[in-house]
């Protein structure tokens, strides 16, 4: 009882993102009624027509059973086309709707639920996942609707012309409704594990384009085939697994119909051999009773799309209940001067550690490096600032304010970020500096960004210059152009904070000698966040942390640190030998 209480209400939240237009799903349904309506009227003609027009003479035949006859498909095919686009058009409908409203939920969600999912993963469950809640409302509802107003009617003209050979019907009942009842549970299982599947042929086949380079370079063509080939025969099972299901109810529940049917046919035969039925009613009943086949075979077939689209909308509302990202509080932040602290602040992913008890006050407009070890927690410990990750101890603060209690959009507005991995989108190198809310400044602004992070060196030997397409991800420029324009866009933001995480790591010795002398200007009157592995680039920073395992093991000055001959000289050292080596 509970999983039909919770399928019932899964089904019935799904039809909620139909009321916006439930004005045409209204229509839709009547449409579908009326059809169904109509279905009893075609053994009721025959029924006329062989007790009061068969074997007439000739001179007292009617036409008016012909004519009617044309007159009700041509009613039925309005209404099947009325009933069949304006469903089509509320499922269209709410897939949109069901799409922007999951898009809009996972752009708002915390950086850890992207570290547990692949994009792959993602994806599928606004493509696979949404077009079977599709199904799930269009023939799903179409069937369910029609079909069964179509069995209501037909029985009640059944039982107006013999009730006792009608009951014999209504016996069926339970026992169909008990075998539906079993096999939903496994259909619902297996279509969960279907979608899991698809998001899995989604992920490899995205990872194989993304780094299709180094497939080629590295020879993995076969590994990833492989990997694709077990992901897609994954995926076939499991649907194979669906439709066997499925396709194994449907005859055993028309077995049990034919059965039944067969033993009305018996005593149909003997009421109208005892006299008790006109051979009208007899070729009448037999008919409604055939007609009667066909709708209860879809509304049984029709439990596979359901479980399918049942398992979706679990998925799509599972994307759609996770919780968006902390608001965080009410305090505003105007004209911050970028003074930040770290109290206590301790941080895990999951079992691993990766901040432990860590203090630092950071005075506003000083230039801090941090360095260290890989996976020592330097990035982790500047992700903290913007709240990408919420730290399990501890708190930060700006300006002598939680990060917590200020609202999460004047936070971010205070902060300009360039990352290691530049993040570009499939647009114009114009719209890839004003992106998001720069769009709003004016151009003069965007170029004078551009020119100071050496953009235009490179946009000016384009024919479309600033309008150019860069591709997905910027493909279509070099890494070192890639991050001048990263670079351009934290310029053109002017944030009180800014947060450099290997942000000339692409560009070769004149690009980051160039840039090296922008950013320089950048960080004046800045806070500014560096986490550095080519120490030469940190040199003159006002401050370098070092951080190991989590904590702050040294800091200072570089001509501090090197003279004190801790870590930092260590590592220090260690590059000038590679330096020179190479």
């Amino acid at each position: 009882m509970k999983s039909a209480s919770r399928s019932t209400a899964l089904y019935l939240r799904l039809l909620s993102h139909a009321k916006p237009h439930r004005t045409l799903f209204l229509w839709s349904l009547l449409g579908m009624a009326a059809l169904a309506a109509t279905e009893w009227i075609l053994p009721a003609l025959l029924r006329h027509l062989v007790d009061h027009e068969f074997g007439a003479a000739l001179g007292r035949l009617s036409y008016g059973i012909p004519l009617a006859l044309v007159a009700l498909f041509a009613v039925r095919g309005v209404m099947g086309y009325i009933a069949t686009v304006g469903l089509a058009a509320v499922a269209q409908r709410v897939m949109m709707d069901l799409r922007d409203r999951m898009f809009r939920q996972m752009i708002a969600l915390p950086a850890g639920f992207f570290d547990q999912r692949t994009a792959g993963e993602l994806v599928s469950k606004f493509t696979f996942d949404v077009t079977q809640v599709a199904q799930a409302a269009t023939h799903c509802v179409t069937v369910i609707v029609k079909d069964s107003v179509v069995i209501l009617a037909l029985l009640a003209y059944l039982t107006w012309i013999n009730w006792r050979l009608a009951l014999f019907l209504l016996v069926l009942g339970p026992p169909i409704a008990w075998l539906i009842r079993r096999v939903s549970q496994r259909l619902r299982a297996m279509s969960r594990r279907l979608q899991g599947s698809m998001g899995q042929v989604n992920a490899v086949a995205e990872e194989a384009i993304g780094g299709h380079r180094d497939v080629k370079i590295f020879g993995g063509q076969d590994y990833e085939a492989a990997r694709f080939a077990r992901a897609i025969n994954d995926a076939r099972k499991f649907q194979m697994k669906v439709v066997a299901t499925s396709a194994a109810t449907e005859p055993a529940v028309q077995m049990v119909i034919a059965l039944g049917i067969g033993m009305m046919m018996v005593f149909a035969l003997r009421e109208a051999a005892a006299g008790s039925m006109s051979r009208g009613d007899f070729v009448s009943f037999v008919t409604a009773t055939a007609m009667l086949l066909p709708p209860v075979k879809r509304l049984t077939s029709v439990n596979e799309y359901l479980q399918r689209g049942l398992a979706a909308a679990e998925s799509i509302f599972g994307l759609v209940d996770e919780p968006a990202e902390p608001a965080g509080g009410n305090v505003g932040l105007q004209h911050a001067r970028g003074e930040l602290r770290f109290e206590g602040v301790s941080l895990a992913y999951g079992d691993r550690q990766v901040l432990e008890s860590l203090d630092l006050h950071i005075a506003a407009g000083e230039s801090v490096a941090f360095v260290g070890p890989s996976g020592g927690g330097k990035t982790s410990l500047v992700n903290l600032v913007p709240r990408f990750y919420v730290p399990q101890a501890g708190r930060v603060l700006i300006d002598g304010v939680p990060t917590d209690t200020l609202k999460l959009e004047a936070l971010r507005a205070a902060i300009a970020y360039v990352g290691q991995h530049v993040v570009l989108f499939n647009d114009t190198i114009y719209n890839n500096i004003a992106y998001g809310a720069l769009r709003a400044l004016p151009r003069e602004r965007v170029l004078a960004a551009a020119a100071a992070a050496h953009v235009s060196d490179f946009v000016t030997a384009m024919p479309a210059g600033f309008d150019t397409p860069i591709g997905d991800d910027g493909l279509r420029l070099s890494g070192g152009q890639r991050q001048r324009l990263a670079i351009a866009r934290a310029l053109l933001k002017d944030a009180p904070i800014l947060i450099l995480d290997e942000a000339t790591s692409a560009l070769d010795a004149d690009s980051e000698r160039r840039i090296q002398e922008a950013l320089g200007r950048l960080r004046q009157g800045r806070t500014c966040l560096i986490v550095a592995h080519r120490l030469s680039t940190i040199e003159g920073a006002d401050r370098i942390v070092v951080i190991e395992h989590g904590r702050i093991v040294e800091q200072g000055t570089h001509r501090e640190l090197i003279v004190r001959g801790g870590a930092y000289a260590r590592l220090y050292a260690l590059q000038r030998e590679s330096a020179e080596l190479v």
